[in-house]
């Protein structure tokens, strides 16, 4: 699990980044409509009660130039029985401005009239032909006021009631508000949940990728996405990269075993003659030393490929193990026992401390073998007046760890209640860089700062191998001091 903060972890997200961008582009979509759809109803509206005044007008003008203004009297007394032109207003004026003649309606009062505006028409100028204003006694109402210029030169005005468009569009804005917020919100969380769906390949090839990187696991593969689209097409790529990739490293194993195998027989003969020409020179002189130095790099190389196939059986599950009840203190004490004199001689304090009886179900050798070379990386690695300790004793098993013989391994989520025997070797040397760490188990891998020591790069391979057999398994920290710590678990006998 990632250890970033969950708002960097949510920055970070492709899936939220584009349902935001979805959810903006859909605001902005949806507010363009809306925009549109308010101004073109507000639009309607205004050329609906624009063309009912204007068709009241010339209705007025025709009977005005036939009857003149006895015939508009007449008219207007007429239409004001019917309910729908109660509140219609008409007012005849002069080129003067004067207002010759005027008919108010009934539920009218004086500041109505007085919105009216009288325009000036004395020079000739031709008034608006249609407006609207606001009457002052209530804000839900306006007047909408058509004009015409008579052939007479006298201004003839039409007005009436109408509801305000702000009023009338209002619950129109408020829906909006509510339920396009509303909207936006579903949209936004189906957005997210479209493009997790979406992103869920690419976040098993993530989760492929580190598992690989962490355990090694070469042939882990990314499950293929059931469409056959785009990143179903990077999936089968990534795996097919992983197939060739695992197919060369098997490839490469294979050939360094081949000749590792095939290489231990002449190497084998070569020593041996080197031997018998040793024994026949009497070991004196140039070409004694020689001779003799051809046997310990002989030697050097076989004990490489001895390792190089022990790892390779136990990789593919061939190494033999002749298991027997031991006890894992007993083992610790001999393979210390083996390296107090080169500690002594550095001199380096080596020590061991076993905590009661320790008892596995171990090959012997195998298992000596692996702890004698934890002991030997430790005092290689620690300086003069360091101090290496070796520790042996029955601890609680890990959480979530389940330990089988037989080499197998189970992940079972809980805090199990048996015990394991545990061997800490522990060191006071400068430790392993944290670059190196992940690699230190890899075959023929040797460090930057371990490259001045002899060795082959197969100890702690050779470990890692000899423990995963025995059912157990093994890691490396550093300690809060410096230095190294290796922890040894395997499940008790």
């Amino acid at each position: 699990m990632s250890s970033k903060p969950p708002l960097d972890r949510a920055q970070e997200s492709l899936a939220l980044r584009l349902s935001l961008w979805f959810a903006v582009l859909f605001t902005v979509g949806f507010s363009a409509i809306f925009a549109v759809l308010y101004w073109s109803l507000g639009r309607q509206l205004v050329a609906r009660d624009t063309e009912a005044l204007q068709l009241r007008l010339r209705q007025y003008a025709g009977i005005y130039a036939i009857a003149g203004v006895y015939g508009l009297d007449s008219r207007y007394s007429e239409d004001s029985q019917a309910a729908h032109v109660r509140s219609l207003f008409i007012q005849l004026v002069n080129r003067n401005g004067t207002v010759e003649w005027a008919r108010i309606p009934s539920d009218w009062i004086a500041a109505d009239t007085q919105r009216v505006p009288v325009p000036d028409i004395s020079g000739g100028a031709t008034p608006q032909q249609n407006y609207t204003v606001r009457v002052p006694r209530d804000e839900e109402q306006d007047l909408a006021v058509a004009a015409q210029v008579l052939p007479d030169g006298h201004l003839l005005q039409v007005a009436r009631s109408t509801d305000s468009r702000a009023v009338l569009l209002a619950p129109l804005r408020h829906t909006f508000l509510w339920i396009g917020g509303a909207v936006v919100i579903v949209g936004f969380g189906a957005g997210f949940f479209t493009a997790r769906r979406a992103m869920r390949p690419l976040r098993n090839v993530i989760a492929t990728a580190r598992r690989i990187a962490a355990t090694g696991a070469l042939d882990t593969r990314v499950p293929t996405p059931p469409r056959n689209d785009e990143i179903a097409e990077l999936v089968r790529a990534f795996n097919t990269v992983l197939d060739k990739n695992a197919g060369l490293l098997r490839a490469m194993r294979e050939a360094l075993d081949n000749v590792a195998h095939d290489l231990r027989t002449p190497l084998t003969r070569l020593r041996g003659t080197a031997e018998i020409a040793l024994q026949s020179s009497g070991g004196s002189g140039p070409q004694g030393e020689a001779l003799a130095e051809c046997v310990e790099q002989t030697d050097d190389v076989l004990r490489l490929l001895r390792a190089l196939m022990e790892i390779s059986e136990a990789e593919a599950g061939m190494l033999k193990l002749d298991k027997a009840p031991a006890d894992l203190g007993v083992l610790a004490r001999d393979a210390v026992d083996l390296y107090t004199e080169v500690a002594e001689t550095k001199p380096v304090l080596l020590d061991v401390e076993v905590t009661g009886a320790v008892p596995v179900q171990a090959d012997a050798v195998r298992l000596r073998q692996a702890i004698a070379n934890l002991v030997d990386n430790a005092v290689k690695y620690t300086p003069a007046g360091g101090r290496v300790k070796v520790h042996a004793a029955v601890a609680e098993a890990e959480r979530g760890v389940r330990l089988e013989a037989g080499g197998l391994r189970a992940e079972d989520g809980g805090l199990r209640s048996g015990k394991e025997a545990v061997l800490t070797v522990s060191d006071t040397g400068p430790g392993v860089p944290p670059t190196e760490q992940s690699r230190i188990w890899e075959r023929l891998y040797r460090g930057d700062s371990s490259r001045s020591q002899r060795g082959l790069g197969l100890g702690l391979s050779l470990v890692r191998v000899i423990v995963e057999a025995h059912g157990g398994r093994i890691t490396q920290h550093n300690a809060s001091g410096g230095g190294a710590v290796f922890e040894l678990r395997l499940p008790l006998a």
